[in-house]
């Protein structure tokens, strides 16, 4: 078998030396507590998001029922506020008190009003 001579940096890329790096055991050790700490409240972030998220689903479903009823009480009441109007008239209207203005008096838009002594017209 032939051998092959190749020098000890032959095979290196010219980037440079690379230096390995050793970790020590209490180092790994830190870095699994804090990976594990890291999980652990990532855990409970994500459990207090859902139950937030299913509480105001809850509320949201007991809001919209509550609209619900409102909008038909409302409803009903426009239909009253209709009929009521239907039934206004000339009579009813003098019956409650209303007088006709013999002599009425009208906003005249000639006349214009400052609400400041600086009135420079434009």
């Amino acid at each position: 078998m032939r051998r092959i001579n190749t020098h000890k940096d032959q095979l290196i890329l010219p980037f440079g030396q690379r230096k390995e790096m050793v970790i020590s055991y209490e180092n790994r050790l830190r870095v699994f507590w804090g990976l594990v700490t890291i999980s652990i409240v990532s855990l409970l972030a994500y459990m207090y998001a859902i139950n937030i998220t299913a509480r105001n689903i809850a509320h949201r479903a007991s809001l919209e029922r509550e609209i619900t009823l409102i909008s038909t009480g409302l409803d009903a009441l426009e239909f009253e506020f209709i009929e009521l109007r239907n039934n206004v008239t000339l009579e009813l209207a003098y019956e409650k008190g209303f007088k006709e203005e013999r002599s009425p008096l009208f906003v005249s838009r000639s006349n214009r009003a400052f609400l400041s002594f600086n009135s420079v017209s434009r």
